[in-house]
């Protein structure tokens, strides 16, 4: 065989290695090309159903995993993540997209082991009858932490060179930080996961996922106890920072921290830190919904619809809104507001009070008063309502049902608690300067819209805006409180202009 004949018998057979190498690792080489800068990011639908008790574990145990391998897909993998509970019906927003991914998780435990079977398929393949083109990732028990690693090799995720790891590597302190992570939305045994996930901190200091954790339960206390904030703001800062030494540029971590910063009035240091963060995570939904706040909060509405609009596109918000779209409240947007308010099945968002809560305080805004008490009644039964809002439901309802004077007095001891705490969330101050007003107190309204302000909430169109605000606009403090406004949100809108995110493709 002379040389020009080898060559191309070469070059073909060269050619077909690479075309079966292509086929062999197809799926993971959808999520590298996304990790390493596709123009058009690849959008994950991760969907984490309950296995029923034949897995070893409970539905709350299966939302934990799901948690836990969407960090992996978007820390590891950059990748545009979004997390439901079960399959859409509606295909339509999969189908019409060839840059989606589904994939489902089929977890088992087996004793301390973890099987990490999934499937997945691409977007646009979707549809009736379609089990035969699902791709099956079979999986045998290991420890936690090789469970991952080999689903992190399936996927074709690279470890990130950083000082600490997400897994837990011991089999049992794997097992409690699920088991935190399942308890942690239940406000009568937050005691419990913050001490399960604190054991992990303990035993394996490097695992960042375990600090994230337990921020995330010091913060949700620090919220549902303002008695309790000096230390547990202390607590749960020092626990959010530790774990972005360990992975600089979690989203989850970074967006946690970024609320506390934006809670506590620190807007500028929330936006520095998560424009920070989108350089390495461009393609990140839960980065972009802190954005959304921290500039709703500063004023900056231009930067926030800006942000919200490139997080949907990201995210797939026709099967689950991200946030509760304030921002569109303050814009006048109302449509687009009530759509994120709306239930969806089996979400835990569903069980803590806030869309309910929202429902009623938006009717309450447009003169709906019946529709209002139905929100409000609502929000003061959530099974796992934060207790801040739970309260001041209560108020606006004893508004709504006439018993003015018991409304007056629930409100006086709630602001009483907090009176002098440095209380976070200068948006739900507004809340109750905005009851105060509907009582009649100006007085009290005034006093509290200034410590509003003073908490770093400065959104001046809608101090402008909220009709029940109404009886505090001729009042001189008043005025010299929006030139305040109008002089903090100018000098943010200079540092901090909407062309700043930009999107990522």
């Amino acid at each position: 065989m002379d040389a020009r004949t080898r060559k191309p018998r070469q070059a073909a057979l060269l050619l077909g290695l690479a075309f079966g190498l292509i086929l062999a690792v197809g799926f993971g080489l959808a999520w590298m090309l996304a990790r390493n800068g596709a123009r058009r990011p690849v959008r994950v639908l991760l969907v984490t159903p309950a296995q029923g008790p034949a897995s070893g574990l409970e539905a709350a145990d299966c939302r934990a995993l799901g948690a836990l391998v969407q960090d992996h897909l978007e820390y590891l993998g950059g990748l545009a993540v979004t997390s439901l509970t079960e399959l859409p019906t509606d295909l339509g927003p999969l189908r019409a997209n060839p840059h989606t991914r589904v994939l489902v998780l089929e977890p088992r435990r087996q004793g301390e082991d973890l099987v990490l079977a999934f499937r997945e398929i691409p977007g646009g393949q979707m549809g009736p009858g379609d089990d035969a083109r699902w791709i099956r990732h079979g999986a045998r028990p290991l420890p936690p932490a090789a469970a991952f690693a080999a689903f992190d090799r399936q996927v074709g995720l690279a470890r990130k060179e950083a000082q600490g790891y997400l897994t837990p590597r011991d089999p049992g302190r794997f097992w409690n930080l699920i088991r935190a992570t399942a308890l942690r939305l239940q406000n009568d045994r937050m005691g419990e996961a913050a001490d399960l996930a604190r054991a992990v901190t303990d035993g394996e200091p490097d695992c960042a996922t375990a600090w994230v954790l337990l921020g995330n339960i010091q913060y949700r206390r620090l919220l549902n106890h303002p008695s309790a904030f000096r230390t547990e703001q202390s607590d749960a800062e020092s626990s959010l920072k530790r774990a972005l030494e360990l992975a600089p540029g979690h989203p989850r971590g970074t967006f946690l921290l970024s609320l506390m910063e934006s809670d506590n009035g620190n807007q500028r240091e929330a936006l520095n830190l998560l424009l920070q963060a989108r350089r390495t995570q461009p393609n990140n939904p839960i980065l972009l919904t802190g954005l959304v706040y921290a500039a709703r909060g500063a004023g900056l509405l231009p930067l926030a619809r800006r942000a919200m609009d490139l997080r949907d596109n990201l995210a797939f918000s026709e099967y689950l809104p991200q946030a509760v779209d304030i921002t569109c409240l303050y814009t006048g947007e109302i449509p687009r507001f009530e759509a994120s308010l709306q239930d969806r099945p089996g979400h835990l968002r569903n069980t803590t009070g806030v869309l309910a809560f929202y429902r009623g305080y938006l009717a309450l805004v447009q003169g709906d008063r019946a529709r209002a008490h139905a929100g409000f009644a609502a929000a003061r039964q959530a099974p796992r309502g934060y207790p801040n809002i739970v309260r001041l439901s209560e108020v606006f309802d004893l508004i709504l049902e006439g018993r003015r004077d018991e409304a007056w007095q629930a409100l006086r001891a709630f602001d009483q608690e907090r009176l002098g705490m440095r209380e976070p969330d200068g948006e739900f101050t507004i809340r109750l300067a905005e009851a105060y007003a509907l009582l009649g107190d100006r007085a009290s309204a005034m006093e509290m819209a200034a410590r509003a302000f003073a908490r770093g909430f400065g959104c001046t169109a809608w101090y402008e805006r909220s009709p029940l605000l109404a009886p505090l606009r001729g009042l001189p403090r008043w005025k010299a409180l929006l030139q305040h406004l109008r002089e903090r949100q100018s000098l943010m809108e200079d540092t901090f202009p909407a062309s700043l995110v930009e999107s990522p493709g």
